[in-house]
C-alpha cells in the first residue's frame, strides 16, 4: 500500500469510490471534487494498491467550530487551527485493511506539522463509534448557522473534533 497526495488524474477513482461509499444524495459532482483539490491540494491523500486508487481522503485547513455544508466548496481558512476532514472512503472490496487508517495517520501527520490544534469531521452512515474509537468527539454545543450545515447531511450526522 501507498499512500500519496491526490493528483487530478486521480478523480476519476475517487469518484468511483464515492459513488460506492455513499448513499446517492450524498455523493457529490465530480466538478465538485476537482474544485475542491484545485483549492486544498495539499490535503488530499489516496491509498494504492497495485496502482489503483483504492481510498481517499479530502480535506482542507479550516477553524475549529466551522462546519462544511454538503456540496460546498472548501473555504481553507486563514489562519487555519484545524484540519477539516470532509470526505473519506475506501471501496467496498477493499475494506478492513488499514487503508481508512493509513490516509488518517498521513492527514493528521500533515495537520499537526501545520502546527494546527485540530482535526474535525462530520460523522455520516453510523460512523460515529468508528471515529469515537480514534478519539473525536461530537460537540454538541453548535450555533444555528453552524446546525444548519449540519443539518445538510444526510441522516444523522455528528460534528467530530480531535485535538491534535
Amino acid at each position: 500500500m501507498v499512500v500519496r497526495t491526490m493528483q487530478p488524474a486521480d478523480l476519476a477513482a475517487v469518484y468511483h469510490i464515492q459513488t460506492q461509499a455513499y448513499v446517492a444524495d450524498m455523493v457529490e459532482a465530480p466538478t465538485l471534487l476537482a474544485s475542491r483539490l484545485a483549492a486544498a491540494p495539499a490535503c488530499a491523500w489516496v491509498a494504492e494498491l497495485g496502482n489503483q486508487v483504492v481510498a481517499y481522503l479530502a480535506a482542507y485547513p479550516s477553524r475549529f467550530g466551522k462546519i462544511s455544508a454538503l456540496g460546498q466548496e472548501f473555504q481553507p481558512a486563514q489562519p487555519a487551527n484545524a484540519l477539516y476532514l470532509h470526505d473519506m472512503a475506501v471501496a467496498p472490496e477493499q475494506a478492513g485493511q488499514g487503508l481508512a487508517r493509513a490516509i488518517l495517520a498521513s492527514a493528521l501527520e500533515y495537520a499537526a506539522a501545520q502546527g494546527w490544534q485540530y482535526a474535525c469531521l462530520v460523522s455520516v452512515q453510523s460512523t460515529r463509534s468508528y471515529w469515537q474509537k480514534l478519539g473525536f468527539i461530537a460537540q454538541t454545543d453548535l450555533d444555528e448557522e453552524q446546525q444548519a450545515k449540519l443539518d445538510s447531511y444526510v441522516g444523522p450526522a455528528f460534528y467530530m473534533v480531535r485535538a491534535l
